[in-house]
């Protein structure tokens, strides 16, 4: 089932990635980024929780680097049926939670073509058990932008699927799939496909580490396509 299951992600991943020939025209596929993400997640009560972002999105070959940074109150149902569930991961085991959050986005190298972006967030995410303990989780995410002044909204929707295996030393590993659509405002259009795998690693209690690779398709204002290479280092307290 493991082998299964890791073989199907790896052929996604393989379905995801632009031909090798495509690489030569940049409006279609030359571009890349990489984007180091550190994640804290500090409990509050059984309910609610603080979640710190910070972020960097190195994209080759313009050479531009765009620095995030966010604070979130994320709340979940406190679990009635199943009182395992009140200590239990949300990201894992609990099936309902929403946040709120704060988010600034910029060029780092204070590039006037690229404005800052301050952002309000609101999300709901949901978790839905499949046969073979296999999960499908949805999120529905909107962001209220202010882009130098200008305000719009973009809507997105991500669905994925995971499982959750463990090594014969007990380390827990989840592997993952997910496509994201987003709605933009700004154009009244689909502005945006993201197509993502990867996988979230223990590595301890409080620490975990979860590499991923994307495949961006951009469709407003631009046409063009960004292959990602990410890695997130993730805090629980």
């Amino acid at each position: 089932m493991c082998a299964r299951w890791l073989a199907w992600i790896g052929l996604v991943g393989v379905l995801s990635t632009p031909p090798a020939h495509a690489e030569a025209d940049g409006n279609v596929s030359g571009n890349h980024a990489y984007i180091p993400e550190f994640d804290a997640y500090v409990k509050l009560s059984d309910r609610a929780r603080v979640f710190l972002l910070a972020d960097a999105t190195r994209s080759t070959p313009q050479d531009t680097t765009d620095g995030e940074v966010g604070i979130h109150l994320d709340y979940t149902l406190e679990p009635w049926l199943r009182s395992s569930l009140r200590d239990a991961d949300w990201e894992r085991e609990r099936y309902v939670w929403m946040r709120v959050g704060y988010r600034r986005e910029w060029n780092i190298e204070g590039r006037p073509a690229q404005p800052a972006e301050n952002r309000i967030v609101l999300e709901l995410t949901t978790r839905s058990e499949l046969p073979r303990q296999v999960w499908l989780v949805n999120r529905l995410h909107i962001d209220f932008r202010d882009i130098a002044g200008t305000w719009s909204n973009r809507y997105r929707y991500r669905i994925g699927i995971e499982k959750a295996f463990a090594t014969a030393g007990g380390t827990a590993f989840v592997p993952y799939a997910r496509a994201e659509f987003y709605y933009d405002t700004r154009y009244d259009a689909w502005s945006r496909q993201l197509y993502q795998v990867g996988v979230d690693i223990d590595l301890s209690k409080s620490w975990r580490i979860e590499p991923y690779v994307g495949l961006q398709k951009n469709i407003q204002p631009t046409p063009d396509t960004v292959n990602q290479l990410g890695l997130v280092l993730k805090y629980y307290h």
